[in-house]
């Protein structure tokens, strides 16, 4: 009966590694796949579901450079480490913040970060009517907040309102839906998507609170721990940079005065 079970185990685990290798094999070493939300301007599908957006551009143009296809997988933002460090995807490549922290540990003793290539701010948005009601972030305490789990926008509302307050979305473009509706107080997202959406169509009755400014903060890939794609991303990054591509993408998109090029992301 033991040998049995012994084999039987054994085959079980044949099988398993198999499939792994199938998986790895079905992958492919010359594909990127990239982990994303929808972030309007940045990563976004058009009608025929084809990708679109500067950092979609920006990762097909270093795919070029190294030889590599690119493709775009949508990701839960709160769960983007065990998604990286899984395999299930090679990078975060979605207004990643690099300097930052999760869980009061710094993102960059987490993952490795590529140079930085745009600068960004959090935000707080709430309904224009109420935009005056916020002048200090003595105002936002015990006010309600819905933020994308997992990000720099979740650490800021934790430090300003009870945690007890705050409601968390798998992607910032989810919390613009619950502020207009009245169902939350305020948001905290990017600035750079904030600034696409509020005062626009269906959002137009939102607004940014430009009395409470937050810190600078850096956009960057992030890769597994010891990933050798950090480096050869980089030398393609500044290869983009000088030859002028990553520029003439930011104009096309709107990104020309944040688009900044810092090999530390301190």
């Amino acid at each position: 009966m033991k040998k049995l079970l012994t084999i039987v185990l054994a085959a079980l685990m044949i099988v398993a590694v198999m499939a792994g290798c199938a998986n790895n094999a079905a992958k492919g070493d010359n594909v990127l796949t990239c982990g994303v939300t929808i972030f309007e301007k940045m990563n976004e599908q058009d009608a025929d579901g084809n990708w679109t957006g500067f950092e979609t551009e920006f990762a097909q143009a270093v795919g070029k450079k190294l030889g590599m296809d690119v493709e775009f997988q949508i990701i839960d933002w709160g769960q983007k480490y065990n998604e990286l460090n899984s395999g299930a995807i090679d990078c975060v490549w979605n207004g990643f913040t690099a300097n930052s922290s999760d869980d009061g540990i710094k993102r960059s003793d987490l993952v490795d970060f590529s140079y930085g290539y745009m600068l960004n701010q959090q935000c707080i948005v709430t309904k224009a009517e109420n935009v005056n009601a916020f002048k200090t972030e003595e105002d936002l305490k015990g006010k309600t907040a819905c933020v994308e789990g997992g990000s720099a926008g979740e650490a800021y509302a934790e430090s300003v309102t009870d945690k007890d307050k705050i409601f968390s979305t798998t992607a910032q473009i989810n919390a613009f839906t619950e502020v207009k509706s009245g169902a939350v107080d305020f948001i905290v997202v990017d600035i750079l998507l904030a600034q696409n959406i509020c005062g626009k169509g269906d959002y137009a009755d939102l607004a940014i609170v430009e009395a409470i400014e937050l810190d600078s903060e850096i956009y960057a890939v992030g890769f597994k721990k010891g990933s050798e794609l950090t480096s050869k991303v980089n030398v393609a990054i500044k290869e983009l940079d000088a030859d002028g591509t990553l520029m003439n993408l930011a104009k096309k998109y709107g990104f020309e005065n944040v688009l900044k090029i810092t090999e530390t992301i301190e």
